[in-house]
């Protein structure tokens, strides 16, 4: 895709559509399991309500990705609608407070790189842990999962249960013994 001018865009209002191949998008597809398939997309220039050059972007994709859980794919459903309005310098783009505004601020330019915006959005929609919505853990994990502990006041409680018989039974080896070693004095001279 060729870079656009955005400010261009705006003013007329443009509308690009089409598909990228998954394929031709590395960093993206640096979190799919497979790279068929196609990311649509839909760009329209306007100006926003404040009358700044803005960029309506709305994506569309099926994406294969790897469940965290069970290891299977996972088919996500990418459906997404973005807006960005654009400012003509860094120090402009810099003094921008962040904020919880739908709409972010880029920096424009007569040669935008949108079809790289479009592979960032893509990227930033993707779960941190796709997961299916009900799945197990294989096998193998399951097996590696750790016993169920037993609480410890329930043992406690266990112990409360056996009758005290003071000293019954005991022996004199049951006397505690001392960790000293008895060491052979030598012999006097």
């Amino acid at each position: 895709m060729q870079p656009v001018d955005v400010y261009q865009m705006a003013r007329s209002g443009a509308r690009l559509a089409g598909a990228l191949a998954l394929a031709r998008l590395p960093r993206l597809g640096a979190s799919l399991l497979r790279h068929d398939g196609e990311l649509a997309y839909l760009c329209v220039g306007l100006h926003d309500d404040r009358d700044r050059p803005a960029l309506h972007l709305a994506l569309q994709a099926r994406l294969a990705l790897r469940c965290d859980r069970c290891g299977r794919e996972l088919e996500f459903g990418l459906d997404v609608e973005r807006r960005f309005y654009f400012v003509a310098s860094e120090p402009e783009l810099a003094a921008i407070e962040i904020d919880d505004a739908p709409e972010e601020a880029l920096l424009g330019s007569a040669r935008f790189d949108l079809a790289g915006l479009i592979e960032d959005e893509a990227i930033l929609q993707l779960p941190l842990s796709p997961r299916h919505a009900h799945c197990a853990p294989p096998d193998k994990l399951a097996a590696l999962a750790p016993e169920p502990r037993t609480s410890p006041f329930a043992a406690l409680q266990n112990l409360r249960a056996v009758p005290d018989e003071p000293d019954a039974g005991r022996h004199e080896t049951d006397a505690p013994r001392s960790n000293k070693v008895k060491l052979p004095r030598d012999r006097e001279k």
